[in-house]
C-alpha cells in the first residue's frame, strides 16, 4: 500500500471527531489492506511502530526532526524553527516546507507503508557513535521522497503526536468490524 494513501484516511480521521465515523473509516482501511500489512497499519494507524508493551524508544527528539528538515529541503535552521514557532506542530512544518522545498532530489521514490515502517522501526535500533547523524539520514531519506502531506504524518509517527483522534477502543472497534464474519 502505498503512504500516501494511509494519510488520506489520516485527513479523514482528522476531520471528524465523530467515534462513529472514525471506526467506519477504519474499518474500510483495514478492510482494504493486505494481510501482509495489516500489523504495520494497524500500529501506524496507533501512531507507533512498537505495541504499548515494547520497551522499545525512537530516541528521536524534535532537534533532530528540525536538523532532519534541514537536510530534506535545503532550508536554513533558524526558518525551520520559526515556522515551528508560528505553527506549533514540526508535522505542520515539514509539510509546509517540502510543499515549497527548494532542493530537488535526482532519484525518488514513491513512499510504501512498508518503508516508511522499516526506517521509523530501525530509528530504535541505532545506537552508538554516529547514531544522531544515523537518524537524521533515515528521516531525511523519508522526508527526501514523502509528498507535503506524508511528509506531516512522518513527522508526527516520529515525535509520537499522531493527533487524528485514534484511541485504543476506537482501534478495536474497528478491527472488530472489520474482521467479524
Amino acid at each position: 500500500m502505498d503512504y500516501s494513501e494511509l494519510c488520506e484516511y489520516y485527513q479523514k480521521l482528522d476531520a471528524t471527531t465523530k467515534r462513529l465515523e472514525k471506526t467506519a473509516i477504519m474499518t474500510e482501511l483495514l478492510k482494504n489492506t493486505s494481510a501482509s500489512e495489516l500489523k504495520q497499519v494497524v500500529y501506524l494507524l496507533h501512531g507507533a511502530v512498537f505495541p504499548d508493551w515494547d520497551e522499545r524508544k525512537l530516541g528521536v527528539s524534535s532537534q533532530i526532526i528540525v536538523k532532519a528538515l534541514t537536510t530534506a529541503t535545503g532550508t536554513d535552521k533558524d526558518k525551520v524553527i520559526g515556522l515551528w514557532k508560528k505553527h506549533g506542530d514540526l508535522g505542520l512544518v515539514a509539510e509546509e516546507l517540502i510543499k515549497n522545498r527548494k532542493q530537488k532530489t535526482l532519484h525518488s521514490e514513491k513512499l510504501s507503508v512498508g518503508k516508511v515502517f522499516t526506517n521509523i522501526e530501525k530509528l530504535a535500533t541505532l545506537e552508538g557513535k554516529g547514531t544522531v547523524a544515523s537518524k537524521i539520514n533515515l528521516l531525511s531519506e523519508l522526508l527526501g521522497n514523502a509528498s507535503s502531506l506524508e511528509a506531516r504524518y512522518v513527522v508526527r509517527t516520529v515525535l509520537g503526536t499522531l493527533r487524528v483522534g485514534v484511541a485504543a477502543g476506537i482501534l478495536r472497534d474497528s478491527i472488530a468490524s472489520a474482521f467479524n464474519k
